[in-house]
């Protein structure tokens, strides 16, 4: 990967607090020159650049003050593992948009509980003048809850390196996140069909077809998948395996089943062991969007609905089938990667659950057997 080392960045006078604790500040020195030099955060400028993350996210971070910015940087890369490090640069990007339209003067290292429970609330409702996707839409409780949990990280993070006297994330209540999971999940038919475009593909576009079965069959995170190398496909214990990190940083292995594996072995024939498993037809490694391609171009051949149809659609699916069929939540958990079963079980609603649900009973009671 090429450095992003720009010639100059100017950053603006250091607000901060001066001497919190009443002894000399370490600054922190993340040895970089740009956030956009921390791996996996490489600024994407236009499109097929090679970016992995959005430009001006990179320019929010790095238009800060030196010291705020050295304290961003360096908990950025304290992050062990690229998927923390993107949602962390967007989480931080989001707020410092809001921060600058309705606190303007207030630094980032000056924020307290009351400007972090206004944020909460703004977000929360939409009615925020600035970090929200989409203007005057208000954001899910489970995003909310994972921004301030990145920004209660940040202060934490600053906490530890001396440079702000407590953490003023710390007593902001979360929202309550629903149990339920809220994306939807496509019918066995639909997944099966899936599956059977990715055959159907498999000679036009190789890399689209093993893709679409990585993500119907073996349930693996859009980013999980984006990240694999052909050395990551191995022979273990009789079994055909990918070796991958998970979200979190956890290095896994999971088995390929013999039809997978069909569709993933032309991307392995004579080629190097550190090359990415995906890659475009131009050579440029897959991202999530062309992660969305794929499964659309194999929806179309099995004449599935591609309307919505994500990789994300594509693992609660295959999440929800799983436990549908009656495999136990733990084996389902595993397959998932979910560090707790609690977050497996949102995905325990498929047909079964909803066809005895009680209120079909309730309907039968009142109705008279109707």
């Amino acid at each position: 990967m090429t450095e992003i080392i720009p010639t100059a960045i100017h950053r603006p006078a250091d607000v901060v607090p001066a001497d919190p604790f009443g002894t000399t500040v370490a600054i922190p020195a993340p040895m970089v020159a740009t956030v956009g030099n921390i791996a996996g955060l490489r600024p994407r400028r236009a499109r097929g650049d090679g970016g992995e993350v959005p430009g001006a996210d990179v320019d929010a971070v790095d238009a800060l003050p030196h010291t705020e910015w050295s304290i961003v940087a360096a908990w950025l890369k304290a992050g062990k593992a690229v998927t923390t490090r993107r949602a962390r640069l967007a989480d931080t990007a989001a707020f410092l948009r809001w921060l600058e339209a309705e606190l303007p003067g207030v630094g980032l290292l000056q924020v307290s509980e009351d400007h972090l429970t206004h944020y909460r609330d703004g977000i929360g409702t939409g009615t925020a003048s600035a970090g929200l996707a989409r203007p005057g839409v208000p954001l899910a409780p489970a995003t909310v809850a994972r921004r301030l949990s990145s920004l209660s990280s940040l202060y934490g993070y600053a906490l530890r390196r001396r440079l702000i006297a407590v953490n003023p994330a710390d007593p902001v209540e979360r929202p309550e996140v629903s149990t339920v999971g809220t994306t939807p999940a496509r019918t066995v038919e639909e997944a099966t069909a899936l599956v059977d475009g990715a055959e159907t593909i498999a000679a036009a576009y190789p890399a689209d077809a093993a893709a679409v079965a990585l993500l119907s069959v073996c349930a693996v995170r859009v980013g999980e998948l984006v990240a694999l190398t052909v050395g990551s496909v191995a022979a273990d214990a009789g079994h055909t395996v990918i070796l991958f990190r998970r979200k979190g940083g956890k290095t896994d292995r999971m088995p390929i089943p013999p039809r997978v594996r069909a569709l993933l072995q032309p991307l392995l024939d004579d080629r190097s062991q550190g090359e990415p498993l995906f890659v475009r037809e131009d050579g440029r490694p897959f991202d999530r969007w062309r992660m969305t391609t794929a499964l659309r171009r194999a929806a179309t051949a099995a004449g599935v609905d591609h309307t919505k149809l994500t990789p994300h659609t594509a693992r609660a699916t295959a999440a929800t089938a799983a436990l549908d069929a009656g495999v136990p939540l733990a084996d389902v958990q595993e397959l998932l990667g979910h560090a707790s079963p609690v977050t497996t079980q949102r995905y325990n609603r498929g047909r079964r659950k909803l066809d005895s649900h009680a209120a079909y009973r309730m309907a039968s009671i009142l109705g008279g057997g109707a």
